[in-house]
């Protein structure tokens, strides 16, 4: 073969080669590759302005819409170069929520639950050997932009325009990931932070789904719903697993490098949107129970010492195909339980002799105990205002652990709708718990404690169910500074306890737990109970003659008529008002 021959045939070779590219990749024929590439990633709609080739093997679109499963993104100008390197470049774009009219609405029936789309995006976004997008605007009042080169990707999360948390992405050989976020700090607003000397991990996926491994270091953070004051984690790491299987979201956490082992399973099956919640923990010291929470999250049970050890199996499931209401399983099987020394500056049990307590929001201090002037002893009190409390305040007292299971199960969900504290579904315990040990804070911190002290209270027999009645009775806020039976009888009948008739204990009990409210409850000139209270009064004299405390003949005579408040509590002058 003649020397001039082969480089003349190379040059045909390129030259074909390049014009036949050039044809497949001409501008008329991208609306149809973009549909293919729709297709296979269930996009509904791409939409773009304009475009242009810049050199062969990149393209250039203009004002470019994508949008998938009610969501919208949008980039000014985005550059895809595939040869010889796999580059993308955006300007600025945003992500919002939109959803278009043009396209078809799906019954929920007809959702599926998938991991497969965005652990394929994640495969993708690995295998671009160079990503710029410098600036993305997220729902508000979030932004983001992401630099990847090679295996490193360097990403910046803007809360606004003040405050932004940076991270590093390693790309590691086969589907996993290594990241770091660099130490900072961030202020949610006046009251809450977080801060953090070393957030990382690891994250690995396959076709089933992904595995993540997360430690934190020097981690310190406050939010007015969770406690009042700075929690702190010295270190924490968990593993957290998560598949998809006939559409059922399974996700499983494991704690690492914790003085508390277990397990936390959870299933959400996303057609019947019920959950399955399950919390396992083998029997270890009580102590590791309390150093799993963060140091400050507690006040009394942070510095106490307990032993012995328990292990405890939880489990919660919610189904709306019922009648809406939660499911919950506990057993707590604690051995050899005993409370070596309370914190410093808490109240201890046993109960001193005499108490020094300071009701919440006011200045006075009660002085509680066995032979002050001012206090009453449980069989002081007159039967018929003790179970006009307890039928208002907690009818199953005498018969249950501390906790009204369906009452705080129906808190737990209506609080769960509103994203607030609505209701506490609080016993007479947990109630006197609060009082005596801990404080009104409206925080998740002051409500696990109150629990855990009033399942140590009941269930190991620290305080007897008189003694907790007894002190209930004795602290309970009864009116604008009247605080306990004692100066309730006197501030709204001007008599002792055990004078008391039976429609005016009635009347006591139905006070709680407004009864700073008590004005409304009476008509504005007599003074006298209105009568539109007489079925509660009925019921309150049926729930009396079941307890033997009245015949049942003696029930029609018990009105609310027959009570009427004398001073301090009512004068002729008072009116009703705010």
């Amino acid at each position: 073969m003649k020397r001039w021959l082969f480089p003349v045939l190379l040059l045909v070779s390129l030259f074909v080669g390049t014009a036949g590219a050039a044809w497949v990749f001409r501008l008329e024929l991208l609306p149809h590759l973009l549909y293919i590439v729709g297709a296979r990633y269930e996009i509904e709609r791409i939409y773009y302005e304009k475009a242009e080739w810049e050199t062969f093997g990149a393209i250039t679109l203009y004002n470019l819409e994508i949008e998938k499963s009610g969501w919208k993104l949008y980039a000014d100008t985005f550059i895809v170069r595939f040869f010889p390197y796999r580059t993308v470049r955006v300007a600025s774009g945003r992500l919002s929520r939109h959803l278009s009219s043009h396209l078809p609405s799906r019954h929920v029936s007809e959702a599926r639950l998938s991991l497969t789309t965005p652990l394929r995006l994640i495969r993708r976004f690995m295998h671009i050997d160079t990503l710029e997008w410098h600036y993305l605007q997220l729902p508000s009042p979030l932004a983001a932009s992401l630099v990847k080169y090679d295996t490193v990707c360097s990403a910046t999360l803007y809360l606004d325009s003040l405050h932004k948390v940076r991270g590093e992405f390693f790309l590691l050989r086969g589907d996993s990931i290594k990241f770091q976020i660099l130490p900072d700090s961030l202020s949610l607003d006046k009251q809450s932070f977080v801060a953090w000397g070393a957030l990382g991990g690891s994250f690995a996926f396959n076709k089933e789904g992904f595995r993540v491994y997360v430690y934190g270091r020097q981690l310190r953070f406050r939010h007015r719903r969770l406690a009042s004051r700075v929690l702190h984690y010295a270190h924490v790491s968990a593993s957290i697993t998560a598949k998809v299987e006939n559409d059922t979201l399974y996700v499983s956490a494991e704690p690492i490098d914790m003085p508390l082992t277990g397990r936390c399973d959870l299933a959400i099956h996303v057609l019947s949107r019920s959950f399955r919640f399950l919390l396992n923990i083998p029997e270890q010291a009580h102590d590791a129970y309390i150093k799993a929470f963060p140091e400050g999250f507690f006040t009394c049970l942070g510095q106490a010492k307990i032993g012995g050890t328990s292990s405890l199996r939880l489990e919660l499931r919610y189904d709306p195909a019922l009648p809406e209401t939660l499911a919950l399983d506990i057993d707590w099987r604690p051995k050899d339980f005993s409370i070596l020394s309370w914190a410093p500056g808490c109240m201890t049990i046993p109960l001193p002799e005499t108490i020094a307590y300071h009701p919440y929001n006011s200045s006075r201090t009660l002085i509680l105990g066995a032979g002050m002037p001012t206090y009453l002893s449980f069989r002081e009190i007159t039967p018929y205002v003790l179970h006009a409390v307890l039928h208002s305040e907690d009818g199953l007292f005498f018969f249950h652990q501390g906790f009204q299971k369906a009452h705080f199960l129906s808190a737990l969900l209506e609080n769960w709708r509103c994203k607030c504290f609505r209701r506490g579904a609080g016993t007479i315990t947990m109630q006197l718990v609060r009082n005596l040990f801990l404080t009104r804070e409206k925080t998740l911190a002051r409500k696990i404690e109150e629990i855990l002290l009033t399942a140590i209270i009941e269930r190991f027999r620290l305080l007897s169910k008189p003694q907790i009645a007894e002190l209930y009775l004795n602290i309970v806020e009864w009116g604008p500074e009247v605080y306990g039976l004692l100066e309730a009888s006197r501030f709204y009948f001007g008599k002792e306890p055990h004078d008391l008739t039976i429609p005016e204990a009635i009347f006591l009990g139905m006070l709680l737990p407004s009864p700073k409210s008590y004005r409304y409850f009476v008509d504005s000139k007599s003074g006298c109970c209105l009568s539109i209270y007489k079925p509660h009064f009925q019921k309150i004299a049926y729930f009396l003659v079941k307890q033997n405390y009245l015949s049942p003949d003696s029930v029609e005579a018990i009105s609310p008529e027959k009570v009427c408040l004398k001073a301090p509590a009512w004068t002729p002058s008072d009116t009703v008002g705010p």
